[in-house]
């Protein structure tokens, strides 16, 4: 099937309630799958029910939606409070992601730079704060001088959780559901969620093409970012340094930050500007993105991708949130 009607038909999908891709899907693959196994008696035929069953089912539910250019925010990014947190809604728009062949600091796994199309979104200004992760997962409180540094030491399936407890606790339809060890999200939900990798990245550099959000320059880095040469090698209270120019801070180190995305070598050659098709979750090595205050400033570049199991248990990683726009949710 040409790319083109591939593209559209997924767009539709997606678009779709649930329960009418189940039903959908359902019908279609009984409609191919049983004449077939009641005439000709052939297993096989049932096999195509189940196969076009689970297909139908993932490209409709498990899509991150790129909505059409008419429903896109063309204003300017907007400072919001969203519950406990203060959130930047970022209009949509496309960018290149990736680092381009002639930087001399990217690395293998940052190429071929790509053009993504990215629908609008609320993300937090900060990384999730040890009071507001202790405060949301009932835990008992940090001690004073701990509460506004970044959580550290949460797992992917933690900040999946932590994303699901507080989109409960605010009156918001969780975005993830766990099958087993398997997650899954929901893409239309108006609950909490991590961002995407190509979210995290758009964000970062905050319509800019630069190492860094400011510039290329790492001997600017000071001003905006706690890294290596700076940090004393711990972790600092949140927005301490220079926002990037969407008015986000510590993008650029203090801790990593978990992505939805599963890390493979050649994720940017996978990218599609209509969506990355992304199937149930397994278990396998995670994103994480925008350094740490752990590494040299190579490795707070806003291309710049990283990798734990989902399992690490880590002093250097961290997380925020996002929420889709409210004016993308279905009615």
């Amino acid at each position: 099937m040409p790319k083109h009607l591939l593209s559209q038909a997924a767009k539709w999908l997606d678009r779709q309630p649930l329960s009418l891709v189940v039903a959908a899907s359902a019908i279609l693959g009984l409609g191919l799958g049983l004449p077939g196994f009641w005439y000709l008696r052939h297993p096989g035929w049932l096999l195509l029910w189940g196969v076009l069953f689970i297909a139908l089912w993932r490209m409709g539910h498990n899509a991150a939606p790129v909505f059409e250019d008419e429903h896109r925010v063309t204003s300017k990014p907007k400072r919001v409070r969203d519950g406990p947190m203060v959130m930047m809604e970022l209009p949509g728009g496309q960018f290149h992601m990736g680092s381009p062949s002639s930087d001399d600091m990217a690395r293998a796994w940052e190429k071929p730079q790509r053009t993504v199309a990215v629908s609008g979104f609320r993300i937090a200004i900060t990384p999730v704060t040890e009071a507001l992760y202790h405060e949301v997962m009932e835990q008992a409180p940090p001690p004073a001088e701990q509460r506004r540094l970044p959580i550290v030491h949460v797992r992917w399936d933690d900040a999946i959780q932590f994303c699901n407890a507080l989109s409960e606790r605010e009156g918001y339809q969780p975005c993830y559901r766990q099958i087993r060890n398997r997650w899954s999200c929901d893409w239309h939900a108006d609950g909490y969620r991590l961002p995407t990798e190509a979210e995290w990245e758009y964000a970062c550099r905050a319509g800019t093409e630069t190492r860094y959000s400011f510039g290329d320059d790492p001997g600017e880095l000071d001003r905006y970012a706690w890294f290596s040469g700076n940090s004393q090698i711990q972790r600092q209270e949140v927005a301490q340094k220079a926002p990037n120019p969407w008015g986000l801070y510590d993008m650029h180190g203090n801790v990593w930050e978990w992505c939805w995305d599963r890390y493979k070598l050649d994720s940017l050659t996978r990218v599609r500007d209509w969506d990355d098709l992304r199937q149930f979750v397994k278990p396998e090595w995670r994103v994480v993105r925008g350094g740490s205050f752990y590494n040299p400033p190579e490795t707070l570049r806003s291309a710049r991708r990283g990798r734990f199991r989902p399992e690490d248990w880590d002093a250097l990683q961290g997380f925020r949130c996002v929420r889709i726009l409210p004016s993308l949710i279905e009615a």
